[in-house]
């Protein structure tokens, strides 16, 4: 009983003094506290008895008005229902909204999808898991390399369905062919791509 009033009594102690992450605005002052902080964490979440995420965190903090998830620093997998790893990456701040399964990173961010064997860098970018669509901005840069291919540019969207990608301006990049020569393009105003 007493170990376990000591856990309690620590929990709330760290909770009382952590610095809060939410940057979303909110009438209730109740709203802008988390329910849960942790700080160096680790995270894994289990689908059907599989590993289906995992999360290491700096700083991690859940809100249970908004369904509001956010880790500071954090590095992170996913896993296909087979078990094989589909994302790898990192950045400097998640925010997610769990419910709607809508995740935006911020701040140095390096995203590797295994399956299309390709590596996104970039400042911002949202990832919506329900329709399988990673964009920028519209002012966002967005560097991309697939096998042979990198490219770089603004208003970048990418869609797990149609295996596509492309960017809507200021599109930069190079091509090496069969024939080992490279393919440079440049200031191009449009770009698009198959993940294939």
């Amino acid at each position: 009983m007493k170990k376990s009033y000591y856990i309690l009594l620590s929990s709330v102690f760290f909770l009382s003094i952590s610095c809060s992450l939410n940057y979303l605005t909110s009438e209730n002052s109740e709203d802008k506290i988390p329910e849960f902080s942790f700080k160096n964490a680790q995270y894994t979440k289990y689908e059907t008895s599989k590993k289906n995420i995992t999360l290491k965190a700096e700083l991690l903090e859940q809100y249970k008005s908004d369904n509001a998830v956010f880790a500071r620093n954090a590095e992170f997998e996913t896993f296909s229902k087979d078990g094989n790893e589909e994302t790898s990456g990192s950045c400097q701040l998640i925010a997610a909204n769990t419910k709607k399964e809508i995740y935006t990173l911020y701040g140095d961010i390096k995203l590797n999808l295994q399956k299309q064997d390709m590596q996104i860098l970039a400042d911002s970018l949202n990832f919506n898991k329900k329709s399988e669509q990673i964009t920028s901005g519209k002012n966002s840069e967005v560097k991309l390399t697939k096998k042979d291919v990198t490219m770089s540019g603004y208003g970048f969207s990418a869609s797990g369905v149609s295996k596509s990608f492309s960017f809507l301006e200021n599109v930069s990049g190079n091509i090496i062919t069969n024939d080992d020569k490279a393919v440079e393009s440049g200031g191009g105003e449009k770009g698009a791509g198959n993940e294939n």
